[in-house]
């Protein structure tokens, strides 16, 4: 996984995290092998491998053992970049956290998110690709633990309440800290990091819902997913594949990996030491095609699910839902407005 690419837009967020460290930033560039120049590029990409180095070699300079824990307390998901303005203009916190599982490749591909929903719980599971040096320290684990929480409250305004949370490492001799900032029971060495909280605040409204920008940076996002792809890996091999037979031949992962000459089961197994599964990418290309043939009056709906391979009209507008947030025809009228 570690050849997996990174946009270069991300650098910004990782200057700001070795200011706050007080850390020489030319010489964890230079050891990373990161040139300076490519600071806020979406058109230039970093490796996993390079990210590793420099954050790996930013942990151990750091002198205060919280530095992790202050970072991701401080965040606002206007850190994120794209994620981030994707995440705000959704309607409800629910939508954002689909962004999230969406388009995290965008920031975080070695994070794997799982949620998990029952009548009046849900689930935040978080798990990190453990070949990278970064992921298994403590400092990572309350980075990433911090950050959803401070990532939600200030999507919600403040107000976010958890059932409780459970963390990967063991518990550092005080705690306290922790009580204050999470306000929930907490267990430490656990199998991975988890979020509990009410299903409920999945509906919670967002105050900075913009529906029309949000189509756009979802439009956006796809592209740069896209060229991620593209320049990545194998992974990269089976998106092809996927634009080049979603509406005109069979799509099922058996002929896409015989196209590839390997097995099914090899298949998935490559795809997710990059971090990616058959069927998200199978989504990323059927939600891209389904917005551009929604452009056109010409398409029926029912043409449109066909085409995509679905067997019905109502699978269709399910995970047409699941993915823009709004039906079909919705977001069909949407196009037409934003054209008068």
């Amino acid at each position: 996984m570690k050849d997996t690419l990174l946009p270069a837009s991300i650098l910004p967020g990782l200057l700001e995290i070795a200011l706050k460290g007080r850390l020489n930033i030319q010489s964890l560039f230079e050891r990373a092998g990161i040139d300076g120049d490519l600071v806020g590029s979406a058109e230039h990409f970093i490796s996993l491998s390079q990210l590793d180095t420099l954050l790996t070699s930013a942990f151990n300079q750091v002198d205060d053992p919280w530095f992790g824990f202050q970072v991701g307390r401080d965040n606002h998901y206007g850190n994120l970049d794209l994620l981030g303005n994707l995440m705000a203009t959704s309607n409800t916190l629910g939508d954002a956290l689909q962004c999230l599982l969406v388009y995290k490749n965008l920031l975080v591909p070695y994070l794997h998110f799982d949620v998990r929903q029952n009548a009046d719980s849900c689930t935040l599971a978080i798990t990190a690709d453990n070949s990278l040096s970064f992921t298994r320290t403590r400092t990572h684990s309350e980075l990433v633990m911090t950050t959803m929480v401070a990532i939600g409250r200030s999507l919600v305004g403040g107000d976010m309440r958890l059932r409780s949370a459970r963390f990967r490492h063991l518990a550092p001799e005080d705690i306290g800290r922790y009580q204050d900032f999470f306000q929930v029971p907490l267990t430490f060495g656990c199998s991975h990091n988890e979020l509990e909280m009410d299903v409920s605040l999945l509906q919670v409204p967002l105050a900075t819902a913009y529906p029309k920008y949000h189509q756009r940076l979802r439009r956006l996002a796809d592209q740069q997913l896209v060229s991620l792809s593209r320049v990545s890996g194998f992974s990269g091999q089976v998106l092809a594949e996927l634009e080049r037979r979603i509406g005109q031949e069979d799509a099922s992962i058996d002929v896409i990996a015989a196209t590839l000459r390997v097995t099914p089961r090899t298949l998935q197994r490559r795809l997710l030491k990059e971090g990616v599964r058959f069927i998200e990418l199978r989504d990323q290309v059927r939600h891209r095609r389904a917005c551009s043939l929604l452009r056109s009056e010409e398409h029926s709906f029912a043409a449109i699910a066909a085409q995509l391979g679905f067997a019905d009209i109502a699978n269709f507008y399910h995970a047409f839902k699941r993915w823009q947030g709004c039906a079909p025809g919705e977001y069909r009228r949407e196009l037409q407005s934003e054209a008068i």
